[in-house]
C-alpha cells in the first residue's frame, strides 16, 4: 500500500492551504484598530524649517556663517498680514496659513476670550512633544548632547524652559503642573502619539486642566548653517516666540480648532503689542499637534536652535508672565 501524501485537494501541502487560510482571515477580520492616529503620517513633524530672511527677522548666531543669496529649494508658504488697525492702534499680525481655510484674524481678536480659569485646581499643563530639543551650548549652559542640538539634560533641554514656565505660572496664582515626561526619546518617530497619551494622563488626573501648552523650540536652517531669532526688550536680547495653530484639515478630528486659533492669536496680539518683535508670524497647519484635547490648546516654540538657553529663557518669562495677566484679567 502506497504512503499516502499529507496534501490537499490539487496536490497543495497542507501548511500553504493554512496559511492562504489565515491570510484570508485576516482580511476580512482585522484586529482592533490603533487609536492613537498619529498627526502626522511618516515621521512627526519636521526637525528644520528653514525660513527665508524676509520672513523672519533672524539675527545670525556669531559661531555660524550668513544666509546663503540664493532662495530656499523648497516651496515657502507665503505671509500674510491681517489689517487689525480697526481693533488696536499697534502693528499687524503676520501668520503664514498652510490650510485652504480662510482665516479672518480681525473678527477672531474681536471675539471674546475662548479660555477662561476654572475654580479650584491645576488650570495649565506643560508639556514637551519634543523634550530633548535643546539650543546652542553656551559657556553657562553646556551640556552632553543626544543628537544634533538634542539632551536627555533636563537642565539644558526643552524641560528646562517649561519650568520656567510652569514656576512663573504657579507664582502668578495660576496653578499649573509639568510633565517631564521625553516623548521624543529614545525614539523620535512617534512622539505625538506618545505625546497624546502624555496628555491623557495628567489630563485624567487633573480633569479641571483648562488649557495645554506643547512647549518646544524651532530649528531655522540654511545649507548646513543654523540660525536663532532674535528680539530686543529693554535692552536685553532673548528669542522669538512663535505660535503653531492645529486644525482639522489633516482629516483628523478637531472642531474647536478656530477657538484656539482666537486664542492663539489674542495672545499673540498681546505679546507683540507690549514687545514689538517678540512674535514670529504664526504658523496655521493642517495637522491638528493634538490641540484637540482642550480648548485654547496651543504649541509655542521658544526660539530656535541658534539660540542660547538664557536667551530662551528670557522669553519664556515673558510669554508666561504675559499669559499669566491674560488669564487673570478674565
Amino acid at each position: 500500500m502506497a504512503r499516502r501524501n499529507r496534501r490537499g485537494q490539487g496536490g497543495a501541502p497542507l501548511p500553504l492551504l493554512l496559511c492562504g487560510l489565515l491570510v484570508i482571515l485576516l482580511r476580512f477580520f482585522p484586529g482592533p484598530a490603533d487609536t492613537a492616529m498619529p498627526d502626522l503620517p511618516a515621521a512627526d513633524e519636521p526637525a528644520a524649517i528653514p525660513l527665508p530672511r524676509e520672513e523672519v527677522p533672524v539675527r545670525e548666531s556669531a559661531a555660524l556663517a550668513p544666509l546663503p543669496t540664493q532662495p530656499a529649494a523648497a516651496p515657502i508658504q507665503p505671509v500674510y498680514v491681517a489689517d487689525v488697525a480697526e481693533y488696536r492702534s499697534g502693528g499687524p499680525i503676520y501668520y503664514k496659513n498652510e490650510t485652504d481655510y480662510a482665516i479672518d484674524l480681525p473678527s477672531l481678536l474681536r471675539r471674546d476670550s475662548p479660555v477662561t480659569l476654572g475654580g479650584e485646581g491645576v488650570q495649565v499643563l506643560i508639556m514637551h512633544t519634543h523634550g530633548t530639543e535643546a539650543y546652542t551650548p553656551s559657556e553657562a549652559h553646556p551640556y552632553t548632547p543626544s543628537g544634533e542640538y538634542r539632551t536627555t539634560d533636563s537642565d539644558a533641554n526643552m524641560l528646562r524652559v517649561g519650568r520656567e514656565i510652569a514656576d512663573i505660572l504657579n507664582s502668578r496664582g495660576v496653578a499649573a503642573v509639568h510633565s517631564t515626561t521625553l516623548n521624543d526619546y529614545p525614539a523620535y518617530n512617534g512622539s505625538y502619539n506618545r505625546a497624546l497619551k502624555d496628555i491623557q494622563h495628567y489630563v485624567a488626573q487633573y480633569p479641571t486642566v483648562r488649557l495645554v501648552i506643547d512647549v518646544h523650540r524651532d530649528a531655522i536652517a540654511a545649507g548646513d548653517s543654523y540660525y536663532k531669532t532674535a528680539a530686543e526688550v529693554d535692552g536685553q536680547q532673548t528669542a522669538q516666540l512663535m505660535f503653531v495653530t492645529g486644525t482639522d484639515a489633516g482629516g483628523l478630528s478637531h472642531p474647536d480648532w478656530r477657538d484656539n486659533l482666537t486664542f492663539q492669536a489674542q495672545l499673540h496680539d498681546r505679546l507683540n503689542s507690549l514687545y514689538p518683535g517678540i512674535m514670529r508670524p504664526m504658523s496655521i497647519r493642517a495637522s491638528r499637534f493634538n490641540q484637540h484635547v482642550r480648548t485654547g490648546s496651543m504649541l509655542v516654540e521658544v526660539g530656535a536652535c541658534g539660540n542660547t538657553l538664557e536667551e530662551a529663557l528670557a522669553a519664556a518669562r515673558i510669554f508666561a508672565d504675559t499669559l499669566a495677566d491674560v488669564l487673570l484679567a478674565q
